[in-house]
């Protein structure tokens, strides 16, 4: 073993002379560290981070800071603010990269595993540099569980710990205008319930939101005591294209205003990643955080595409004229233009024919005509422009010029606002027709979706982007203010390069921490042999269902079982019932996601299937959540428009389509997916892979990397006996212990 002797904090360690650093750590058994970067970075008790840069260069090694060692040490302030906090060096580490990448305004990409603290990591040097600076920072999520966090319990602990020192901290959760409350639409809406509503509930809701309004604190929809149907709020809530301004008769109770100017003042700005990408109004900014930046490509292609659905032409119609109801925007106008109602009501009657006969061209075109099929989702790739003739263009025009000839005769402003929001949509949906048929964007995909589910039938347009990099290069990354992006799973097999190269960032610092938590004591690994490779796939889903039950029968916690597809979810669902012990079995699609995991958690040894949506972000610590079951390893198809799309344009550019995309995007939900088992240090549980291709492909290798180090055990038995024991009993088999950082 290397003898570096007492390793001095902040010690620079070149790779280049030596390349293998073996190094113990003071809760880890020895392990072989190897990076294919610069250097290390070590600070006391062992804790290291990896530096990787093109070349060296004394502005990428990051100080130690006293200060935030100090904070985040033994008897600093962070263990006085938190009972039973262990401090954790890497947490420290991770600190002084935030504090170091701010002040010196360079991009910062960083790795923290779970177990970090890595909210608190970053909050506190961005705290810090922000109060003493008069600076300001948004710090973008994607989950609202983690918005919730940072707002609930991390920040107002981080402004105690700047208390102490003086300087004072404000924060702000910022929320989608969508959220707030209208006062002046409220008012148009009491007054026109009648007109606007059928239900009675609608008409009660309304009642008592003009209720509730003058003591409302913040007038968002998550504050309400009530609930309020989804119909009615979307009659209510602020939206920016019937928005007044400041002509507005509410402009100094508006919600959203003085939400608005509390932002503006505020040191710390909290967001969600789709309202950052959605050009929401944000206060000048000298910093961004993304947390959970993992999904950030996601969250900007959504913002660079398109989704047009038939449902959006009806809802469009029904609010300019609802010949069912006779309700609408042509009969609520004070004075109309003469003949013009008529003449409105004509024109929508040919808006929606020509929509009819439009969609159903294209299914017909498109072989997705017909009943619905056994599939929720049926989807074709349209490769061509001018798939079908554009017969809806002409007369959304047509009621396009009538919208406009209206409003020289509004009585109001908010009259006016409404014809123009209506004007606006329907000039908006004839562009994205146009847009969608001419399929003019090279790096785009472009197909058509037709959604069957509990008797609804949808169909839509969808445009995406393939590649995202250049466009974040320019808009994101090209500003005058340091990105840091930050999570538990960003690298592949020790290298953020796949990520880098998706998001387009360039330069910058790279920082890379393992978890603090001891996965060779706290969990297991069983791939099972035997199980049918998943291109048998009755044969394959077969033997999951048995997997899943004999799972069951060896863990006495709850358990996840995760999906990749709503398909194999359903099924499996409908084979377990009655067969997992009598424990709660809960389905994904039952109930809302926050409800659900609730009850999960209250149950103690519940049955989880799930599948996206519960992959990451979900927190379920000690034993109500003993196993997670990945089923199958979490590749995109590569069947769909998209994909198909996205490597052909990588291969045009000679990229491997496998091996640069679909594979480390893989990766990281896998990673995130086994990510949901160890929550805490007196956590322990087991990992289950029902998918042989790990054991049997090369490419089996890069998953089995990416974990942290476990014992792997040889069987069912094996499994019952770890729980049993917790790995005290000395007739667990175990085949091997996968090291937490193998070689490549």
């Amino acid at each position: 073993m290397h003898d570096f002797g007492p390793v001095a904090t902040g010690i620079y360690v070149p790779t280049r002379s030596t390349p293998k650093i073996y190094f113990r750590f003071s809760w880890h058994p020895s392990r072989v560290l190897d990076f294919s970067g610069d250097g290390y970075v070590f600070y006391p008790g062992g804790v290291y981070a990896a530096i990787m840069t093109e070349k060296r260069d004394p502005r990428n090694e990051i100080p130690p800071s006293p200060e935030l060692s100090a904070i985040f040490g033994a008897g600093g302030a962070v263990s006085r603010a938190i009972k039973g906090f262990e401090p954790r060096g890497e947490q420290a580490c991770l600190a002084a990269a935030v504090a170091h990448a701010i002040a010196g305004r360079r991009h910062l990409m960083a790795e923290a595993g779970t177990g970090v603290g890595k909210s608190l990591g970053y909050l506190v040097p961005a705290a810090l540099w922000a109060a003493r600076n008069g600076k300001k920072i948004v710090v973008a999520t994607h989950t609202k569980a983690l918005q919730s966090q940072l707002v609930k319990k991390d920040l107002p602990m981080v402004r105690a710990l700047l208390a102490e020192q003086g300087l004072p901290l404000t924060y702000f959760l910022l929320m989608g205008s969508g959220n707030y409350l209208c006062l002046s639409r409220l008012g148009r809406a009491v007054s026109q319930a009648a007109e606007l509503f059928d239900e009675d509930g609608s008409r009660e809701a309304l009642t008592r939101l003009r209720e509730w309004a003058p003591g409302a604190e913040s007038g968002c929809r998550p504050e309400l005591p009530f609930s309020v149907p989804q119909r009615a709020w979307e009659e209510v809530c602020r939206d920016g294209d019937l928005c007044l301004g400041g002509k507005c008769a509410f402009k100094g109770l508006c919600f959203y205003r003085k939400d608005i100017a509390r932002a503006a003042r505020a040191d710390i700005v909290v967001v969600n990643q789709h309202l950052y990408f959605a050009g929401m109004p944000l206060p000048v900014f000298d910093a961004v955080i993304f947390d959970e930046a993992h999904n950030l490509e996601a969250v900007a292609a959504g913002f660079m595409g398109l989704e047009l659905t038939d449902r959006r032409v009806k809802r469009f119609l029904d609010d300019v004229f609802n010949p069912k109801s006779n309700r609408g925007l042509a009969h609520r106008l004070a004075r109309p233009p003469a003949n013009w109602v008529e003449d409105v009501k004509e024109a929508v009657w040919k808006v929606n024919h020509a929509s009819k006969d439009f969609f159903g061209e294209i299914t017909g075109k498109l072989a997705l005509s017909g009943p619905a099929a056994e599939e929720r989702t049926r989807t074709r790739r349209v490769r061509e422009a001018g798939i079908v003739k554009n017969n809806l263009h002409a007369p959304l025009l047509e009621l396009s010029v009538l919208l406009s000839q209206a409003i020289p005769h509004s009585q109001s402003d908010l009259e006016e606002a409404e014809i123009k929001a209506c004007l606006k949509r329907c000039l908006a949906l004839a562009g994205d027709i146009t847009g969608f048929l001419s399929c003019k964007e090279a790096a785009c995909a472009y197909w058509v979706e037709v959604k069957n589910f509990k008797k609804k039938h949808e169909i839509s347009l969808n445009m995406a982007p393939v590649d995202v990099s250049d466009a974040l290069r320019k808009t994101l990354f090209g500003g005058d203010y340091p990105v840091l992006l930050t999570s538990a799973t960003l690298a592949v097999d020790n290298s953020f390069k796949p990520a880098r190269d998706r998001l387009g960032l360039d330069g910058g610092l790279e920082l890379l921490l393992d978890s603090p938590f001891d996965y060779a004591r706290q969990a297991a690994l069983l791939v099972p042999e035997n199980i049918p490779d998943p291109k048998d796939a009755a044969a394959y889903e077969k033997a999951v269902i048995e997997a899943c039950v004999r799972v069951c029968s060896a863990v006495e916690g709850g358990v996840f079982l995760l999906f990749t597809s709503w398909g194999a979810l359903t099924r499996a669902a409908a084979a377990l019932k009655g067969r997992v012990g009598g424990r709660p079995l809960f389905q994904q699609g039952e109930e809302l996601p926050d409800r659900l995991i609730a009850a999960f958690r209250r149950a103690g040894n519940g049955v989880l299937l799930a599948t996206d949506t519960f992959w990451q972000g979900v927190d379920v610590p000690g034993q109500a959540l003993a196993c997670v079951v990945i089923t199958r390893l979490p590749f995109t198809s590569p069947d769909t428009p998209l994909e198909e799309t996205r490597e052909e344009w990588m291969k045009a550019r000679g990229l491997d389509f496998f091996a640069d995309y679909t594979l480390p995007r893989a990766v990281v939900k896998f990673r995130q997916g086994f990510g949901r088992l160890i929550r805490a240090r007196k956590d322990f549980g087991a990992v289950v892979i029902l998918d042989p291709r790990v054991r049997t492909r090369r490419y089996g290798g890069t998953f089995l990397r990416s974990i942290p180090g476990c014992a792997r055990l040889a069987g069912f038995k094996e499994l019952k006996a770890f729980f049993s024991g917790r790995r005290g009993s000395g007739d667990i088999k175990m085949i091997r212990t996968v090291p937490c950082m193998p070689e490549r």
